[in-house]
């Protein structure tokens, strides 16, 4: 299942984005391969397989908790590898960030993690291969556009993230199982707004801003999925209100310079 999931996903993002790989191969040079290459696995095709691996046995809520530490991850990393000079105001503004997103998510699962065991740490090194690709695109892809990184990225991914999917009993599925069809349409809509439009975005806020500020966008999954939850008739919180205003001050913290 996870490879099928992981695979499945990894697939659909290639498939979507081929045509502007191909338009936009032109743009790269050969010495930019190995870091497209860095961006693909590690923006993408490692999480795509930790993430799956990680929630068969962790909560999403868990999962959405070791995700935010994704901007720590990026300074420890952009300050050890990438000569990132460190700033005050990174700091402080990735701590309030991250109190925000734990009284988000200690508030929706009522303070209790549960037994999380090994796998929580798959999760976490997905937010490692996150805090990679964000360094790497600000050093070494500053030149090219968010669309040229984000179609070639999933290009490097794509043929084994097929040969992965095709290696499972996804054939087989797809025909017997009755809720196939509607999996793989979820699955879709994951690949499409999560995957590559995110990624490109992302890359594109990076390139505008710093890898910091780009990565502080994990702290704004908890709050979105609190909106989605009100949306359908939930209750408000006055801590979502508290926490609102912890991660909004966190990311002007982290612009001010």
């Amino acid at each position: 299942m996870i490879r099928s999931v992981a695979g499945l996903r990894l697939s659909i993002s290639f498939l979507a984005m081929l045509p502007l790989a191909l338009r936009n191969w032109h743009k790269v040079t050969r010495k930019d391969w190995p870091f497209l290459v860095i961006v693909g696995w590690a923006g993408s095709g490692f999480p795509a397989f930790l993430f799956a691996l990680a929630q068969t046995r962790i909560s999403s809520a868990v999962a959405g908790m070791l995700n935010s530490l994704t901007p720590i991850f990026t300074l420890l990393i952009g300050m050890l590898f990438f000569g990132l000079l460190f700033r005050k105001s990174w700091l402080w503004g990735i701590l309030l960030g991250l109190c925000g997103v734990v009284l988000i998510i200690g508030q929706v699962n009522h303070w209790t993690v549960g037994h999380t065991g090994w796998y929580a740490f798959a999760a976490l090194g997905g937010t490692v291969f996150y805090a990679i690709s964000g360094n790497t695109v600000k050093a070494h892809l500053q030149h090219l556009d968010s669309m040229t990184i984000g179609s070639l990225g999933f290009f490097t991914v794509g043929f084994p993230g097929l040969l992965v999917l095709f290696s499972t009993d996804f054939t087989t599925r797809l025909q017997t199982d009755p809720v196939a069809l509607s999996s793989l349409g979820f699955i879709a809509l994951l690949a499409i707004f999560g995957t590559v439009i995110a990624s490109i975005l992302f890359y594109y806020l990076i390139q505008k801003t710093d890898q910091i500020f780009g990565s502080m966008v994990s702290y704004l999954i908890p709050l979105v999925a609190v909106g989605w939850g009100l949306l359908d008739g939930e209750n408000l919180h006055w801590t979502y209100l508290v926490a609102l205003l912890l991660i909004l001050t966190g990311v002007r913290t982290a612009r001010s310079t």
